[in-house]
């Protein structure tokens, strides 16, 4: 599998969710909300040995302050199961041609600082799986 057609094709589908900010590569500077494509695990030859790699990449979603009191309501359609502004349903149903198979696998809610600010993050585990087109 070719990780930077991964993290671009990841990147790109992400980038379809209105208002957020993607970055498919660790940025300077974040201004949320934003996603940031993170380089991933690679698992080799899971079938019979040969043939089927397996990606374990995390995704780091910046939402905002962690002090801010409205952290909640704004992460909330992000995490969700469905909608317009959910990762996981805007990930898992698209066709990609670097891959087969995308699945988000967890979610875990930390604060990161990022310059001299703290902020709320929800850290994606995606599994990918496949050789792709």
């Amino acid at each position: 599998m070719d990780i930077n057609a991964v993290m671009e094709q990841v990147g790109d589908r992400l980038a379809m969710i209105q208002g957020l900010r993607v970055h498919k590569e660790p940025p300077g500077t974040v201004n949320p909300p934003a996603a940031v494509v993170v380089f991933p695990d690679i698992t080799f030859d899971l079938t019979y040995r040969r043939g089927m790699d397996t990606l374990s990449m995390p995704v780091v979603l910046v939402i905002s302050k962690a002090v801010d009191r409205v952290s909640r309501q704004q992460v909330t359609p992000y995490v969700s199961g469905s909608g317009v502004k959910s990762i996981k349903a805007v990930l898992e149903s698209a066709t990609y041609s670097a891959f087969d198979v995308v699945q988000v696998a967890s979610v875990e809610f930390g604060v990161a600082p990022i310059g001299a600010v703290e902020y709320l993050t929800a850290t994606f585990t995606l599994t990918i799986a496949g050789k792709g087109a």
